[in-house]
């Protein structure tokens, strides 16, 4: 074990024990070895059950004393009420990492209070770092390793990491993104009730991680408001992180309290924390993997300036409102642009930014009018990045992954993003997997791409300020 860093070996062991390891398919502690074989975990991995034999193919033990090694990470499936007796196996085993899933510690009053203050007496005395209890686990798409008590396919390979007290990040939340979203995940770890490991650990972990480029973290109160200011600002001085802290309001702090126990905190102080550090505060899931995902695959923008490309009128207002609310701007185009995109409309139909194309669509079809039109606002020195808006109806058909890797090719330093505001359901889902696999990140409204823009530029704004921060 690294001594130096901690949170090694709850992603990159070399070998794992799961103990309270089943052979009855849908229990957590058949899951994990499952998840384990599906990601390909190239260590050994070690059932503990007394009266199991072979599970999944593997030779199960007794306890942890029979196992031909100390395992470097030990994920406890078992009921609470056994987790004492387990870290005192443990700690006389020399076992220093130790993942606990089960609930009913401190997120279940006085009693469960007691229990986990019992079992992380034992572990803090034996020099074991505990994660949970109340965690379903870490992934390290790099290393295979998958401790989820929950089914998971093999993920996509990237550089987004995501972290916090919901064990959503290792279940649901994955699943969504490796099927709807589309970008690579680098790791995951599910905090629980944070009895040990918290978000300092973890932010100090990733900021020197290389696999890790963009940080997304979930957060219900933090106890060392003054190391996780430090943490913070070291990690956003490195890579992006996007904060979702919960709590904002009175009965949002009662639902923590029956959560995982934490104390929610002050928002202002924690609002103050998170805009000093250089971080970027996100209001819910949807945000943060709107932002990650923009931060994942696109370049930094040079300015602020925006340029928008819409099938509507409406996707122009509504991508004004949106650049303005998000620190954008949307400057007048250049005579050359403006003559470039006249070839491409009416010549009753204005040419401007935004750019409202219907008419040439109707007149010269969608594909003629978008590559004119958006080929000439790329180009134009004034424009930082780019937004193209579709209606998903037949008159809009083009071949949209083509358009974007043109566009990318031409400019790949100006970040560009799509909007598919409505249509057809089916058109939707086809859309947006073309235009993401090309690396451009689709949205359902002009608010949320415009909203990844800026975040993009907030970042580079605030490294500015904060400190140097990776340059992409």
């Amino acid at each position: 074990m690294d001594i130096s860093d901690p949170m090694k070996d709850f992603f990159e062991p070399s070998s794992v024990a799961v103990v309270g390891a089943s052979r009855t398919p849908g229990k957590g502690g058949n899951t994990i070895v499952a998840n384990m074989i599906e990601f390909g975990f190239e260590g050994p991995i070690y059932p503990v059950n007394p009266s199991a034999g072979e599970i999944l193919g593997l030779t199960a033990y007794a306890s942890l004393a029979e196992l031909p090694r100390v395992p470097d990470l030990v994920v406890a499936v078992l009921p609470r009420l056994q987790t004492s007796d387990l870290m005192k196996e443990c700690a006389a085993a020399g076992v220093r990492s130790v993942i606990v899933p089960a609930a009913g510690f401190s997120d279940a009053g006085d009693e469960g209070r007691l229990l986990e203050a019992d079992v992380m007496s034992i572990a803090s005395g034996a020099g074991i770092r505990v994660m949970g209890p109340n965690s379903i686990g870490t992934v390290n798409t790099a290393s295979g390793l998958a401790t989820s008590i929950v089914t998971l396919e093999r993920l996509k390979e990237g550089g987004v990491t995501i972290f916090g007290q919901t064990g959503m990040f290792a279940s649901g939340i994955a699943r969504w993104i490796n099927t709807s979203e589309h970008f690579g995940i680098s790791k995951i770890a599910c905090l629980g009730n944070k009895a040990d490991i918290d978000e300092n650990d973890l932010l100090e972990h990733l900021a020197d991680d290389r696999g890790t480029r963009v940080i997304g973290a979930y957060t219900e109160g933090v106890r060392d408001g003054a190391r996780f200011a430090r943490a913070l600002r070291r990690a956003a001085s490195a890579k992006p992180v996007l904060i979702m802290k919960s709590g904002r309001t009175e009965t949002g702090r009662r639902a923590i309290e029956s959560h995982t126990g934490a104390l929610a905190g002050s928002e202002s102080v924690y609002a103050g924390i998170i805009d000093q550090a250089g971080a970027i505060r996100v209001a819910d899931f949807e945000e943060m993997f709107d932002c990650a995902k923009a931060f994942e695959w696109l370049p930094a923008p040079a300015g602020n300036r925006v340029g928008v490309v819409s099938i509507t009128g409406v996707g122009c207002v509504l991508s004004a409102d949106a650049s303005d609310a998000h620190g954008l701007v949307m400057p007048l185009l250049q005579d050359s642009t403006v003559a470039a995109m006249r070839r491409a409309l009416p010549e009753w139909a204005p040419a401007a930014n935004p750019a409202d194309i219907w008419a040439g669509i109707e007149s010269a079809g969608a594909e003629a009018t978008y590559r004119a039109a958006a080929a000439a606002i790329a180009d134009d020195p004034s424009i930082d990045s780019l937004l193209l808006i579709f209606t998903l109806i037949p008159e809009s058909s083009l071949d949209v992954a083509a358009l974007f890797g043109e566009l990318r090719q031409a400019h790949p330093e100006k970040p560009m993003v799509a909007a598919l505001m409505a249509g057809e359901a089916a058109m939707h889902i086809q859309w947006k997997k073309a235009i993401e696999s090309v690396g451009v990140p689709a949205y359902t409204s002009p608010e949320r791409a415009l909203r990844a823009i800026g975040a993009l530029w907030k970042y580079k704004v605030n490294t500015q300020r904060t400190g140097p921060g990776v340059t992409r």
